[in-house]
């Protein structure tokens, strides 16, 4: 059954692109920001449809919602990707990634550039 999830949420995954993330500032001072994506809430991801947690939950949590759960951290983590919980709704469920690297050097070299009709070597306009 876990091997199921574990396909079934690699597939789902996979089929998100970049237009499907948003960008995210850190809320730590020195934290780097992310991009996340949301999945859907715990009740409509959650094989038995509900919110679990361990004290109040009165059926506690099934073998079957623990595989799903970790299926899907598990599928985040072969895609360098992690799940969290929304901030405000702890029920909204997101997929986050890294941003990727800027290419800095290109960056620099475009402000290094000559303006347009000065030769480099032609100091005469200093």
């Amino acid at each position: 059954m876990a091997r199921t999830f574990y396909a079934d949420n690699l597939a789902m995954l996979r089929r998100l692109d970049a237009s499907d993330f948003t960008r995210v500032e850190s809320y730590d001072p020195g934290g780097d920001d992310y991009e996340s994506c949301f999945l859907g809430t715990v009740f409509a991801l959650d094989p038995c449809g509900r919110y679990h947690h361990a004290m109040l939950s009165p059926n506690g949590l099934t073998a079957r919602c623990v595989a799903y759960w970790e299926s899907l951290e598990k599928a985040a983590e072969r895609l360098d990707m992690w799940i969290e919980n929304g901030e405000g709704d702890p029920c909204d469920v997101f997929v986050c990634r890294s941003l990727p690297e800027r290419e800095d050097d290109d960056a620099d070299a475009e402000d290094d550039a000559a303006p347009e009709g000065w030769d480099v070597a032609d100091t005469s306009h200093d």
